[in-house]
């Protein structure tokens, strides 16, 4: 490809609509190793092959960008009894072992109860179209991992719930185990409609080179300011490197750096269900929007960030185009599987502190089942399969080399104690306390936020700025009066 420097398609700002994803199905190689009952039992298996495109940067730095070619075949086997068949969909992670011991576990839930299941994944832009898609027509799947950020959305509106309630589960597992600010995201109006299988909880991946080579010691970053300066820093010894690796795109990781950077400098989005209880447009919306593209004019960010491309902050650590990044450590899990030097190279923190506080964001992992599925009560017992037995879950987390942490309080007690990966899960436990939502400082999940969120509505604003050229002020006002917009046409007021 070209060196030339990437343009921004405006067209990859626009958020995909139901419809707009095939649904993949895959299956999971582990089960072979079983030796299964005589049961009917269907089977959607897949082959993903890793391919790679190159992206060259405006200094020549080369950036891989994973794409998968999949390939589905079916098997069937039957014994001519008809059996009750469950659909499953799951979020295709970016730590595939996680992936493989969940299809795993499903299979042998399936297995052990004699019932047919058929499992899906959907990458986690692709699985919410298909999860409004199947609750549009009435079809849904009778079983869900991800679209965290969807679970308010269908369940807030007692008149229009789609989900079901999954008070019984949380029983059945030991509810005084599990962090309480993550059963805080799912309850609504005194009830619990998703659980997590893992919490992704971002954390600033720190190269330890880079900060010896200026002359600077690791526990001397602290705050916003701190991290800033040592970018200039870096900047000054490499002219045409880019220290800050930010996303700036219409998705996930571009709110993520809205977020990260808000919050602590006061930044606040909601305080209660109400058009006027939105406090996004503030001045400190304006002074962090102008802060963020100071640090783009002054080259601390690459404009390829700009698009909406969720590998990019990723890439830059792992090609070390940056000097840091704030991410769920799925970087840092592809530094060990990938490239164990720069692991080694790797420190993991808790992001910058700014004047009002300390906070990173933690992305929702859920598993739920909804109203109209045919078969709440098996999905309900298969979550149960999936999350009882610690054991095989500290399995499951650890086969994700530390790309999410537990949803239980004693298995992170269990791993902090651990020889050898202890003190990257006392980092975990560390951070747990600044784990923030979306809705802060409402902390609650909402409709309307959802809505938000799920549109990727913040991150209009470095789009707005750095390419269309419209004024801070215009920015804020725009994306402030779009949220208040969605807030009272949800609750109506």
């Amino acid at each position: 490809m070209s060196g030339e420097p990437k343009k921004v398609d405006r067209r990859s700002f626009l958020y995909v609509g139901l419809g707009a994803v095939a649904l993949v199905a895959i299956g999971a190689a582990a089960y072979i190793a079983m030796n299964p009952p005589v049961v009917t039992q269907t089977v959607t298996t897949a082959t993903t092959v890793p391919t790679t495109s190159v992206v060259t940067t405006t200094t020549a730095t080369t950036v891989t960008t994973a794409t998968t070619t999949t390939t589905a075949t079916t098997v069937t086997t039957t014994t001519g009894v008809q059996k009750p068949k469950l659909t499953v969909l799951y979020m295709s992670t970016y730590a595939p072992a996680i992936n493989d011991w969940l299809t795993a576990r499903t299979l042998v839930w399936a297995a052990k109860r004699g019932v047919d299941v058929e499992v899906s994944t959907a990458s986690y832009m692709e699985i919410k179209p298909k999860i409004l898609t199947g609750v549009e027509t009435g079809n849904p799947p009778d079983l869900v991992f991800g679209g965290g950020d969807l679970v308010a959305l269908l369940a807030e509106d007692p008149k229009a719930r789609h989900i079901e309630p999954i008070d019984d589960v949380y029983k059945e597992l030991g509810e005084d185990d599990i962090i309480e600010k993550l059963m805080k995201w799912y309850t609504i109006d005194g009830k619990r409609f998703a659980i997590d299988l893992a919490l992704h909880a971002n954390q600033l991946h720190l190269i330890k080179s880079f900060v010896t080579e200026v002359g600077r010691k690791p526990e001397e970053l602290v705050t916003w300011d701190d991290y800033i300066e040592f970018a200039r820093e870096v900047k000054r010894r490499h002219p045409d490197m880019y220290p800050l690796g930010f996303t700036l795109g219409k998705c996930y990781d571009g709110t993520e750096t809205w977020y990260l950077t808000w919050w602590p400098h006061g930044g606040e989005m909601c305080t209660g269900r109400s058009s006027t209880a939105v406090k996004f447009d503030s001045p400190e919306s304006r002074e962090n929007l102008q802060r963020i593209i100071d640090w783009y004019n002054a080259g601390l960010i690459n404009p390829q960030m700009l698009q909406a491309d969720e590998m990019l902050n990723n890439n830059a650590y792992l090609t070390k185009s940056a000097a840091f990044i704030i991410e769920g450590p799925t970087p840092y899990y592809a530094a060990v599987t990938r490239n164990p030097e720069l692991a080694g190279d790797t420190i993991l923190k808790a992001p910058p502190k700014g004047p009002k506080g300390q906070f990173t964001w933690g992305s929702q992992w859920p598993l739920y089942t909804f109203s109209a599925s045919k078969n709440k009560d098996l999905a309900k017992d298969l979550i149960i399969f999936i999350m009882k037995d610690k054991a095989e879950y500290k399995k499951m987390i650890l086969s994700g080399l530390m790309a999410v942490g537990p949803t239980y309080k004693s298995v992170t007690d269990e791993l902090v104690k651990d020889p050898n990966v202890g003190r990257l899960y006392q980092v975990y436990k560390d951070i747990l306390p600044i784990v923030t939502f979306y809705s802060y400082p409402l902390n609650e999940p909402t409709k309307a936020m959802d809505t938000v969120q799920a549109n990727y509505l913040v991150a209009d604003l470095f789009s707005m700025t750095l390419i269309d050229k419209k004024d801070v002020d215009t920015a804020v006002r725009t994306v402030g009066d779009q949220i208040k917009q969605i807030f009272k046409q949800t609750y109506g007021q």
